[in-house]
């Protein structure tokens, strides 16, 4: 009997073990399989994003050969591209290093001069109503001379800014005011808000990517976002936004009401708090549907600091909003 006893013990332990042991392989291959994705994804985005400069460095030296008519608009999709170059890096950015997204956006920072050289050598020229008379005068040509060639460079700058201006969409540069964009407005758009302070943004529809910059004292309110978010440089700021993925950098004292079904990533951030998203309007679920997004899904909570990297302990640069102290009614 006892004999019967221990034996059972010592299978018992022996399948204890070699659970263990099978659990910790899985483990080791679920890493394998993890950093072989990233790899891919990395490798992926360098071929791509090296094929995309490679693209605008050829399409700019052919901009010599296109005939006037044609050439504001070739200088127009110029800019295009590079912002499509731009808006490619922010949605890779989840899985690469700092130092990886800083050399891509000073490989963007090098096109942007590229094309604006471009432009200040191709566009075509304002005319100035000169006349005949006061430019014959020889006590006025040195006067006429400095007008004219300060009112073309400030021209070549306008025209560049135009063109940049004019594919913008969202918000900037407001404070203490209250901005918002209809559902059929957000639809598949890259939604940008830039410099706000003081402002509540509502855009309750189903945007591409959500981009955003150097807000302070804001409450932005985002429907469904298919793809990427990509927030910096926020202070004392409270967000509401449901997306694939989301990556935060330097923003400080900002509260995060979110639901996103992939990565959610901080770095460079201090004391930045996170809650499930919590807003309702009447056409949510419609927009969610048209997001693609994943109701089921919720990674509030997984929250990955880049730059805490003690595996043993909780970051302290983030934590959870207590219940009794979390919102919904923002409307």
């Amino acid at each position: 009997m006892r004999q019967d006893l221990t034996s059972a013990m010592v299978l018992e332990r022996m399948k204890q073990r070699t659970e263990i042991i099978s659990a910790r392989a899985e483990h080791r291959r679920s890493e394998k399989r993890n950093k072989e994705a990233a790899s891919e994804s990395i490798d992926y985005f360098y071929d791509t994003f090296q094929g995309m400069r490679d693209d605008i460095e050829r399409k700019a030296d052919g901009a010599v050969s296109v005939d006037k008519p044609q050439i504001v608009g070739y200088l127009d999709s110029l800019v295009q591209d590079v912002q499509k170059m731009q808006q490619f890096l922010n949605e890779s950015s989840m899985f690469l290093a700092s130092f990886q997204i800083k050399k891509a956006q000073e490989q963007i920072d090098e096109l942007h001069v590229l094309v604006k050289n471009k432009i200040d050598t191709l566009q075509p020229k304002k005319k100035f109503g000169f006349g005949k008379k006061s430019v014959e005068k020889k006590n006025k040509s040195r006067e006429l001379k400095t007008d004219e060639t300060d009112t073309t460079s400030k021209g070549k700058i306008d025209t560049l800014n135009e063109i940049i201006e004019k594919q913008f969409f969202g918000f900037k540069d407001e404070s203490a005011k209250t901005l918002a964009k209809t559902a059929s407005e957000l639809e598949n758009r890259q939604l940008n808000l830039q410099n706000l302070k003081n402002c509540k943004v509502i855009t309750l529809g189903n945007p591409s990517t959500l981009q955003v910059a150097s807000l302070t004292n804001c409450v932005v309110l985002v429907g469904p976002t298919s793809r990427s978010v990509f927030i910096k440089d926020c202070i004392n700021c409270k967000f509401v936004i449901a997306c694939q993925q989301v990556r935060i950098h330097n923003t400080v004292d900002t509260e995060f009401y979110l639901h996103v079904t992939g990565a959610a990533i901080i770095e460079g951030c201090r004391g930045v708090q996170f809650a499930p998203y919590t807003i309702t309007y009447p056409e949510l679920d419609n927009h969610f549907s048209q997001s693609g997004l994943d109701l089921n899904t919720n990674n509030w909570n997984k929250i990955e600091d880049f730059h805490w990297l003690n595996e043993t302990e909780a970051s302290p640069n983030w934590s959870i909003i207590r219940e009794e102290k979390r919102e919904y009614n923002w409307l």
